[in-house]
């Protein structure tokens, strides 16, 4: 029964596919989710290539190296035949209790950039980047060009914009297995030149060789010409009708493929294991296959010409984090400058060779009106030579730039890393807090403050100061997961050894805060005015936490700790049964003992005002997550969106585990999401493993959860024995309203204006923006229209220009914001963010432009002007530019077409009489412009007809495709029959 209903849902789902409207996307198909959407379970998506790549060559590199673990040496046979899990290869090399989390988030990272290309707009119709219509040459000189960049942002240090440049590489690579006829000429092995420097790609179909002979089946066995074949000649398949596929060649296919339909009709693509998808279906796991070997070729490539230590840092393969520091310089700073600087030597001494040995150091300084700069480097030594050399400057008023090096700090920190802020002024750039928050929740990155605010130190004061004005850093520190710690310049130094604790498998397990002001002097003065209130709060911890730390401040008189079994530590006994409790000024601490009990355990406060409670712990159970979008057409999946969820959009959660199998007691099991606002649970909804995958969950959220709130996410479960587990992610969400959406196609020369489109997109009701830029560094910058409307399921778009000095340094980057502040209805604003990586200035070639060459001319055009407008005439432009051509348009911005010709391309281009001639303008893939100028042929002598253009002649005995409604009945039919038959 189950059979026949699965059966029957496919038929229906295929059925509803019949009747879609085709949406340009391409490739084998993107992520794990396509395979549930498209019901083509056997198939193999970028996101499985990608990632078992990265996998295997992960094990060949620990593999090589000395083992971590004394005495325990790391073997690639142990991993043969297995199913590849990061949490096993880590363990396995640098020993267990270990977090994966940097790890599986620089995995994702890749993966979600390769996806991406299939359904981002500037992406998925790019012929280009798909090696789709015969664009081979061009197509590898894209690949030439981002393996450069890839190759600058490393030796950048600037590995998330490397990341991203990897997985979109790392696309096309693989797309050129499955559309191209790379495996029906037989090859068993890699292509031996693609991607590599110097190396020329041979053997391509010309303009004028016919590739393909005309099927009418879904399956096209055989429809490749034997000519082909036995000349070993490239091609690949041509997608719709950007550009026209040409007569006798091969189409993409499939059933969202308009050239399908065009002698030869078929296709050759062979994206899925689905006949439905991919008239190639039979050769789907060969070139998957061979697609991912190409993978894992490229990655160890890269390995070996960068080094196994920058190797490691662009996949972040270790346990550690980055140590980031924000540090008010102002002359009142001087004890919390020192107290930072012992912090960080400290760990830079005993951290030295460990696996949390910090991977990057990080220093941005601040006061006013100044901030800046940034400080960044992987060398320890480097990094203390300029910490040392920080000196308080003079002054001492408030407030201060503390945002604006925040924000800073933020945009040059890669995901999941933890920056401390020292300071004891208020932000004199407050309205920076939405841009800050954006970029902290984006990045997934902790924000922990220590704020002195000493009551014998006088600041001079512009103005009069509110006693709320530290409230900013409260919200941000938690909307980020981190703490906000209040102390004095006397209890600094102890209060500063937070940052030692600071570690990427802390685990947040309870927080609370009544009220917004924890300042010392406040908390002594309420507890003066207020009578004694008793507070009990509950939190769980579960069997594989360990290394508690509870953190209470604020106006509390005593405090007990009870465990599961009933027993109680009161604060004033330092040393007991349960805990070791410090007080360091208005601070306790209490560490919990090891093993920590796992169960419910209970915290009494006797409170006189306002207080905060946050507990962490460690643990080896974590998960990482995203929100994304179902995205339907030939290559269906989730796309990751880099933004909150959006209201009016229907969105899922991605849910990326680890440690689930690191229980004593047993495999651990997820069950359920949990969104809690501040007043309690907003929705609860169930997890779904991701298809064939066990550490990987998604679950779709509320079409009615409307929150203009933060929310935190819970994730439930139980361990081996059946005990309760959770974890809370670090950072709150949001619900927004918009999607901001920023792209750019082109290198990032110095000294080049560049062009970025943006896009908003708005699900919702009538809506009105007022849309700002900015960059870091502060460049030129301008929008194309700063108002915006839009109504329901309306998208606007348009274009920044950024003009980059010329003396701008290669490799550095420049961050662009777009906000869109909502005017009507009132609300908060949306960010949208850009990385642009300056790429070294490219070699000046010995010509200005490349050769434009007639290859053809064809006119009617006669001696009478008076019909000028009913005759044309055609000239048709051969060009090769190393550097692969990306458009071609005519004066008035008309799109030229423009097809393949081997290494070259042919432009092809028809006036009217009344025009004799024209400037075309070819912009290649680098961005560089030059013209082509085009002139008509001379007149067609009187009497003679001018040549018609060829016509596509039908084969007698071919039935033109069959009606729609003819075919609902027989896919039924063969569908029953498959059932019948029990197939």
């Amino acid at each position: 029964m189950d059979h026949t209903l699965a059966w029957f849902w496919r038929l229906l789902w295929i059925l509803m596919l019949w009747y879609l409207p085709p949406r340009e996307v391409h490739g084998f198909f993107p992520n794990f989710w396509s395979r549930t959407m498209a019901f083509t379970w056997g198939s193999t998506t970028h996101q499985d290539m990608t990632e078992d790549a990265i996998l295997n060559v992960t094990i060949r590199l620990f593999a090589e190296m000395p083992p971590f673990v004394k005495g325990k040496r790391f073997r690639e046979e142990d991993f043969k035949d297995k199913t590849l899990l990061a949490d096993d290869i880590f363990a396995a090399f640098y020993g267990p209790k270990v977090s994966v989390k940097r790890f599986r988030g620089a995995i994702a990272q890749v993966a979600n950039a390769n996806a991406a290309m299939d359904f981002e707009n500037t992406t998925r119709d790019d012929p280009v980047l798909h090696f789709d219509s015969e664009l081979i040459f061009s197509s590898n000189a894209w690949l030439l060009q981002t393996r450069k960049e890839i190759l600058q942002a490393i030796r950048s240090e600037q590995y998330g914009i490397a990341r991203d440049k990897l997985g979109q590489l790392l696309h096309s690579l693989q797309d050129f297995y499955s559309h191209s006829n790379w495996v029906e000429l037989g090859n068993k092995q890699i292509h031996p030149d693609l991607a590599q420097p110097g190396h020329e790609i041979k053997s391509i179909a010309e303009a004028d060789i016919p590739t393909c002979s005309d099927c009418i089946d879904w399956t096209c066995e055989g429809n490749l010409l034997e000519d082909v074949a036995a000349k070993g000649l490239l091609t690949t398949g041509y997608y719709g009708s950007q550009p026209e596929k040409p007569i006798g060649k091969c189409s993409h296919g499939g059933r969202f493929d308009d050239s399908r339909h065009e002698e030869p009709r078929g296709g050759i693509n062979k994206d899925s294991s689905s006949l439905f998808f991919s008239p190639h279906h039979y050769l789907h796991q060969e070139a998957a296959a061979l697609a991912q070997e190409a993978t894992k070729h490229f990655l160890e490539k890269l390995w070996r010409e960068i080094g196994s230590k920058q190797f490691m840092r662009l996949l972040d393969m270790s346990p550690a984090t980055g140590l980031s520091f924000v540090v008010d310089t102002t002359g009142s700073m001087g004890d919390e400058i020192n107290a930072a600087k012992n912090q960080a030597r400290e760990i830079i001494d005993q951290r030295h060779g460990t696996p949390q040995e910090p991977d990057f150091y990080l220093l941005v300084p601040f006061h006013d009106p100044g901030f800046g700069p940034v400080h960044k480097t992987s060398d320890p030594e480097e990094f203390w030579k300029v910490f040392d050399d920080i000196i308080p400057l003079s002054g001492g008023d408030e407030p201060e730039m503390c945002l604006s090096a925040l924000e800073l700090a933020l945009q040059y920190s890669p995901p999941y890393s933890e920056i401390f802020v020292f300071t004891d002024a208020s932000a004199k750039d407050a309205h920076l807090k939405n841009s800050v928050e954006s970029l902290s929740q984006e990045k997934k990155c902790k924000v922990t403050f220590l704020i002195t605010e000493d009551p014998s130190r006088t600041r001079v004061k512009r103005e009069t100061l509110a006693p709320d004005r530290f409230n900013l850093y409260v919200d941000l520190a938690h909307s980020s997961g981190g703490q906000i710690i209040f102390t004095d310049d006397k209890n600094i130094r102890q209060v500063a050894k937070v940052i030692g604790e600071s570690s990427i498998s802390s685990v947040t397990l309870f927080r609370h805060q009544k009220g917004n002001i924890f300042s010392l002097k406040g908390s002594h003065r309420k507890i003066k005015k207020r009578a004694t209130e008793l507070e009990v709060h509950q939190f769980w911890i579960d069997s594989l936490v360990d290394k508690v730390v509870v953190t209470i401040q604020g106006a509390i008189q005593a405090f007990e700790i009870w465990d599961p079994s009933g027993n109680v530590q009161m604060n004033k006994f330092h040393s007991g049964p349960l805990a070791k409790i410090e007080s360091i000024g208005g601070i306790y601490r209490a560490f919990l003992s090891s093993p920590v009990h796992a169960g419910n355990w209970t915290l009494k406060l006797h409170s006189r005002g306002h207080y905060s409670v946050y507990i962490q712990g460690q643990s080896t159970l974590d998960f990482l997550y995203y929100f994304a979008v179902p995205v339907n057409g030939r290559h269906p999946g989730l796309f990751m969106m880099d933004s909150h969820p959006i209201e009016g959009l229907a969105t899922y959660l991605v849910v990326m585990a680890m440690g689930l199998n690191q229980s004593e007691s047993g495999s651990v099991q997820l069950q359920a999401v949990n969104l809690e606002g501040r007043t309690g649970s907003l929705a609860e909804v169930k997890l779904q493993e991701g298809a064939k995958r066990a550490d990987l969950f998604v679950a779709e959220l509320p079409a009615n959860l409307l929150t203009s709130s933060n929310f935190s996410i819970v994730v439930h479960g139980v361990d081996g024995k059946g005990q309760k587990l959770e974890r809370a992610a670090p950072q709150a969400a949001t619900m927004v309203g918009s999607l901001l959406e920023l792209s750019r196609d082109t290198p990032v020369f110095p000294g080049r204006p560049v062009s970025i489109t943006w896009k908003v997109t708005n699900p919702g009701s009538y809506k009105k923006y007022h849309l700002k830029v900015n960059s870091v560094p502060q460049f030129p910058v301008n929008i194309s229209r700063s108002r915006l409307q839009l109504g329901i399921n309306q998208t606007g778009t348009g274009q920044i220009s950024l003009h980059v000095p010329n003396a701008t340094a290669p490799g550095s980057v420049i961050t662009v914001t777009l906000q869109a502040d909502l005017l009507h209805p009132a609300g908060e604003p949306s960010f949208a963010h850009i990385y642009l990586l300056v790429m070294p200035p490219p070699p000046v070639q010995i010509l200005v432009s490349p050769v434009c060459e007639i290859a053809s001319t064809e006119t009617s055009c006669g001696p009478s002007q008076s019909l000028c407008h009913s005759m044309h005439w055609t000239v048709v432009l051969r060009v090769k530019d190393e550097a692969g051509i990306r458009s071609v348009r005519s004066e008035g911005g008309a799109v030229v077409p423009h097809q393949a010709d081997g290494s070259a391309e042919l432009i092809t281009y028809t006036s009217d009489c009344c025009s004799q001639e024209a400037k075309l303008l070819v912009t290649n893939l680098l961005g560089e412009k030059y013209q082509c100028q085009v002139a008509a042929p001379p007149s067609a002598l009187p009497g003679k007809a001018a040549p018609k253009p060829p016509e596509i002649v039908v084969k007698a005995g071919l039935a033109p495709p069959p009606p729609k409604a003819l075919l609902w009945w027989t896919l039924l039919t063969v569908f029953l029959a498959i059932e019948c038959l029990g197939l």
